[in-house]
């Protein structure tokens, strides 16, 4: 497939086009595959359970002393009381592990996003869906934290993109992606991570 803009290499997909593709068949070796977490290091733990637990409701179903450092998994809020440990935790899914290690406090860490960073970029984002996020991002500026990006907005500096691509070299990013960055938000944990906030019914555009 060509492209219009010179600069922008050919690729498989039009752009601004929300694509399904058929579905894989399951293989009998990975059917039993899910993910289970996401780790992220970080400097102070009371103040990443604050960010996580009472910004966003994660609770802390299990804490495991290592000696040297502390892990701490957080999970989704049930009824029921958690019972996961360590032997339980392969059946488990949807869970953030925060491992915090003390010796690593001078270490500097980056969010994965800046590219003038000269560790460069990688890790993007945790992403989390919530009813009104509207209200979620009040939770998180009453609580002091950052918003990167409010509701309403969908400018290429809040996307994590490189500088030749804010500008425009790569050509113009596609309104119907613009129309649903517009639903989300992002805003930045104590360690500098982007979180994203998803509502639960993100709209489409039309035509």
């Amino acid at each position: 497939m060509s492209s219009s803009n010179p600069n922008q290499p050919p690729g498989p997909y039009p752009p601004g086009q929300h694509i399904i593709p058929p579905p894989r068949p399951v293989s009998p070796a990975t059917a039993e595959y899910r993910l289970n977490h996401l780790m992220l290091r970080v400097k102070d733990a009371e103040k990443s359970l604050a960010f996580y637990c009472d910004c966003l409701g994660m609770h802390v179903v299990f804490i495991f002393n290592a000696g040297p450092w502390t892990i701490y998994y957080l999970g989704a809020p049930t009824e029921q009381p958690c019972d996961i440990d360590i032997s339980s935790l392969g059946t488990a899914q949807g869970l953030l592990e925060l491992y915090h290690i003390p010796a690593d406090s001078s270490t500097p860490y980056s969010s994965g996003n800046d590219y003038s960073a000269p560790t460069g970029v990688g890790f993007g984002h945790v992403g989390f869906t919530v009813p009104n996020v509207a209200e979620t991002l009040e939770r998180v500026k009453e609580r002091g934290y950052e918003v990167i990006k409010p509701l309403g907005e969908a400018k290429e500096e809040t996307m994590g993109l490189p500088g030749v691509v804010v500008k425009g070299e790569f050509g113009e990013v596609s309104e119907g992606y613009k129309f649903v960055f517009e639903q989300l938000a992002f805003v930045r944990d104590p360690d500098g991570y982007w979180v994203e906030i998803v509502p639960q019914v993100v709209k489409g555009k039309e035509g």
